[in-house]
């Protein structure tokens, strides 16, 4: 109850017209300070605690894909994830996000995202902004989250495999948990992508990001190790993983299934929505009949809140899985609406003057 008390309330609606929104394109949300990673954490934290508390409610995440099969989703897949904040200042919202890894070889982004935030009062929209930034800086918060309440003290080396745009705000939630870290040790099949990671990431944030040669080397003697692609076979292996690590992942089955036997806990951000989505190597052992709802130790939030307990030895291995949540990307976009709101930055646009019917 604590940290529900000491979070910060940002979720102040911002209406000036029923007929009437703002539209904050990725200028205005980088203009509104998206990229700071210790606001995030506040306002992800505050959203999670307020699930936890059932003060949130959140259906299950709708995905379109040409077939029903995990592989079609190489070819490409919509997301749309929603969320209504109940706390003593409500949000309401959804974002609606692509994903096509073919992009990459055309020169744009594999992902693609607009939210949209609704009056809790009378169901008109209020904003509507790029989501994508959002989605990064709110997974990327996430990890550093987990990271904050279960890595292991004096934590020296941080092990990555992937080098994708997400990979950015992973780095930043990880130094921000983490700014005593020495050695960032990244791993990508393309060499280039990982040169233009580091190079990135050392000039923006002075990360200490180095390129290492395998996978093997990379999670080497790793404190915190961590997956960020959009592999669906696993990459981390147990045999990669040192006793007292912190094993991370946020999309596919990117772990082989010992990496979670061996752990002491699993913490998950809500063990029914990774469940429900079924990729994540929790979900498949699920499936499999390998891992019973049980076995979860707990939630980021009870570890939060002090409900249950977080890292207690730093010779346990702990996995954390996060797979995204609606009230995430609407808590983040609502604080950037209302950032950006009282900066004055955005563009006003109207859905009427009068309504044709009422």
């Amino acid at each position: 109850m604590t940290a529900t008390a000491n979070a910060i309330s940002l979720f102040e609606p911002q209406i000036s017209c029923a007929a009437e929104f703002c539209f904050l394109d990725q200028s205005a949300i980088l203009s509104a300070g998206i990229l700071d990673m210790d606001r995030a954490f506040d306002v992800i934290q505050e959203a999670l605690i307020l699930l936890e508390l059932g003060k949130c409610v959140q259906p299950h995440k709708v995905v379109l894909r040409n077939e029903e099969s995990v592989e079609s989703e190489d070819r490409g897949r919509f997301n749309a994830l929603f969320a209504s904040i109940k706390g003593h200042r409500p949000a309401v919202g959804m974002k609606w996000i692509g994903s096509f890894p073919a992009n990459r070889s055309l020169g744009l982004p594999r992902a693609s995202a607009i939210i949209v935030l609704n009056s809790p009062d009378t169901g008109f929209p209020v904003a509507i902004l790029d989501g994508t930034l959002v989605s990064a800086m709110r997974t990327g918060a996430m990890t550093g989250l987990g990271t904050k309440n279960l890595a292991p003290r004096c934590s020296r080396k941080i092990g990555m495999i992937g080098a994708g745009v997400q990979a950015r705000t992973q780095i930043l939630g990880l130094i921000s948990a983490l700014p005593e870290i020495e050695e960032i040790a990244v791993f990508n099949r393309t060499e280039e992508h990982t040169e233009a990671l580091i190079e990135e990431c050392r000039e923006r944030w002075q990360a200490p990001v180095v390129r290492a040669n395998s996978i093997a080397a990379a999670l080497a003697d790793a404190d915190v190790a961590l997956t960020i692609t959009t592999a669906s076979e696993p990459l981390m292996r147990a045999e990669h993983i040192k006793p007292g690590a912190l094993t991370i992942q946020l999309s596919g089955h990117e772990c082989e299934f010992e990496v979670v036997r061996q752990s002491s806990k699993l913490v998950v951000d809500n063990w029914e929505v990774i469940k429900h989505r079924g990729i994540m190597t929790p979900a498949v052992m699920h499936n499999q009949g390998c891992l019973a709802d049980s076995d979860v130790h707990a939630t980021l939030a009870q570890v939060m809140i002090g409900e249950k307990a977080g890292r207690e030895d730093d010779r346990e291995r702990i996995h954390f899985a996060h797979m995204g949540m609606g009230i995430e990307d609407v808590a983040l976009g609502w604080d950037i609406f209302c950032r950006a709101s009282e900066m004055g930055i955005g563009q006003k646009l109207k859905l009427w003057d009068t309504p044709l019917w009422s």
